[in-house]
């Protein structure tokens, strides 16, 4: 849930920087560029594990660790495509 807050957060940040101007938009922008890819990554392995914890915690079978730290996933559609082959780990 921290890392979903987070990941809205710098999404938040994204969008003020497209609505202020100067130096504000300015230091904003550079922020967000600076961890925009990491966030997103930390979202994608996030959601992955969590996804799977609560699987072995309902009693079904769960791929540890998940196909996106498995794949290294970067992006959403990797991430899409790790969760989707997550049957073939089992």
């Amino acid at each position: 849930m921290a890392e979903t807050k987070d990941h809205h957060n710098w999404t938040l940040l994204s969008k003020l920087a497209e609505e202020v101007r100067g130096g504000e938009a300015k230091a904003l922008k550079a922020a967000v560029e600076a961890v925009e890819d990491q966030e997103d990554e930390h979202l994608y392995h996030t959601r992955g594990w969590s996804r799977e914890l609560w699987f072995q915690m309902l009693g079904v079978p769960a791929v540890l660790p998940p196909p996106e730290e498995e794949k290294e996933v970067k992006t959403m559609i990797g991430a899409a495509r790790a969760e989707q082959s997550r049957d073939k780990m089992l």
